[in-house]
């Protein structure tokens, strides 16, 4: 029979080509098999500085594999303290933390490590290495960097204590509660929801947003009538903006209104969410609502990402002078800005934050801090200025990291000297939680009280301009007063 007209009959590929068709096959198998080992076996999500970071935080990564390599070379006993935050925040959704902030965080972790390590002698004992724990990604990413963080605590590397922890979002409270059950000591560094609170095996460095709101109101009572209206995020998911909102709202009563009869906070609603789609255009409608209620200040009780497009939609609306007050996580705008936070830097318009840290406070109130830890971030071939050139110190993010790290070694420390060179994370969560602990912190004198707060912690008050510079105002506290040293004296700042 004749071939069938219309058909090519050639002969099949792998018949022709034998040779490019085996190794077709091996590039195909070998691609294979890359795919189903990344699956299988995923990148580590807590390192001693190795594998790959962003370029952002590749320099000061590689200082800590360094100093993680000297300390394993060293031949001693040594612990592992890791800080735990989402190394990339552009990949993590959920994260309120910039790019700079996070690398702040791990410069001022490395800071405390290098420090005990080098400068502390004998005080100081056993060596530290510090680990990096990444949670970027999505809202269950934190899975990942936990269930490796206890194997850490299981094994050789002998893990004692988890610092960082991101920010007061839902994941880090999920997070926070399976380090808790396995019984590891955490020291949070700048998350401040309330609800975050009577967590089993923490404490944090950082004053709770209560305590920032009570802060702020002992420096806006002595500033004449207020007439005040507050401005909330109500994305469920972030208690940093439900809890601050209700702190501005009792401080409010509870130390502006008694210091002046004529002050008011206002019954105007004005929400928005900023889980939900164009929420920079709810933000832009509330202005008239704001000018017409005769308000004088307002309080922002949402994300630093939607300060300033509500600053920009504020200014030149109002005939009267706005003051907008709002919590710490405004020290993200705290630097050099592409554009102006807001259009008008010459409006009728100021703003204040809580800051977590300030290195003013040092040259201000030298005697609500230890000297000798503040010093190391300014003077010596170790300081901040030295190791990081170039880089600022404003935001707080790398004062509160040394200091929540500066708190786990303190712990450590504590066990040392008295012949427990290798304590366990549950007896360091015990120490941190249970017993009068006192941390010559650079951030002010710390204390925890039972439910792992600071106590009477000291907090600045900075002001923000568009460009995104801030000026020091006051260093107060939730009491109004400031802790005078380690043996809890306090002054009236």
């Amino acid at each position: 029979m004749s071939e069938q007209r219309g058909f090519d009959r050639r002969a099949p590929f792998r018949k022709v080509h034998p040779f490019w068709f085996g190794l077709l096959c091996v590039l195909l198998a070998g691609a294979l098999g890359a795919g189903l080992f990344l699956v299988l076996h995923p990148r580590p999500r807590v390192t001693d500085g190795s594998g790959h970071y962003t370029a952002n935080l590749s320099p000061v990564a590689e200082l800590i594999r360094r100093e993680n390599e000297w300390v394993r070379g060293q031949g001693t006993p040594y612990v592992s303290i890791a800080v735990m935050l989402p190394m990339d925040p552009v990949v993590s959704p959920t994260s309120t933390q910039s790019t700079e902030s996070i690398r702040h965080a791990l410069q001022g972790a490395y800071l405390a490590q290098h420090w005990s390590n080098h400068n502390e002698g004998a005080a100081s004992a056993p060596n530290v290495q510090l680990l990096l724990a990444d949670s970027s990604g999505d809202a269950d990413a934190w899975r990942a960097a936990v269930g490796e963080l206890k194997e850490k605590a299981a094994g050789q590397e002998h893990l004692v204590a988890v610092t960082g922890l991101g920010s007061s979002v839902a994941g880090t409270e999920k997070a926070i509660d399976e380090l808790s059950a396995a019984e590891i000591a955490m020291v949070g560094a700048v998350i401040t929801s309330d609800k975050l609170a009577d967590k089993a095996t923490m404490v944090r460095v950082s004053p709770p947003n209560s305590a920032q709101a009570k802060a702020i109101a002992h420096f806006l009572k002595g500033r004449g009538a207020v007439t005040a209206v507050l401005v909330q995020d109500e994305d469920g998911s972030d208690s940093y903006t439900s809890t601050l909102a209700a702190s501005f709202t009792s401080a409010f009563a509870d130390v502006v209104s008694p210091a002046n009869e004529e002050s008011r906070l206002l019954d105007v609603s004005l929400t928005y969410s900023s889980a939900l789609d164009r929420a920079d255009t709810v933000l832009g409608q509330m202005p008239e609502k704001i000018c017409a209620s005769g308000a004088n200040v307002v309080f922002f009780a949402g994300r630093w990402q939607n300060l300033p497009p509500f600053l920009r939609a504020l200014v030149g609306r109002c005939d009267q002078k706005i003051t907008v007050i709002t919590g710490d996580d405004a020290s993200n705008l705290n630097r050099s800005q592409p554009e102006p936070i807001w259009d008008d830097p010459r409006a009728n318009l100021e703003v204040y934050y809580t800051a977590l840290a300030h290195p003013a406070a040092w040259d201000h109130y030298p005697e609500a801090v230890q000297p000798a830890t503040a010093g190391r971030f300014r003077r010596g071939t170790d300081s901040f200025g030295a190791k990081f050139p170039g880089e600022s110190l404003d935001d707080g993010q790398a004062i509160m990291h040394h200091d929540a790290m500066l708190t786990a070694i303190k712990a450590v420390d504590t066990f040392a000297s008295q012949g427990t060179t290798r304590p366990t994370a549950s007896a360091v969560a015990n120490l941190l939680t249970s017993a009068p602990f006192t941390v010559p912190a650079a951030s002010g004198w710390i204390s925890f009280d039972k439910r792992g707060n600071p106590v009477n912690k000291a907090i600045p008050v900075l002001r923000l301009f568009a460009d995104g510079k801030v000026t020091f105002s006051k260093l107060t506290s939730e009491n109004g007063t400031l802790p005078g040293g380690p043996d809890g004296t306090a002054r009236v700042p």
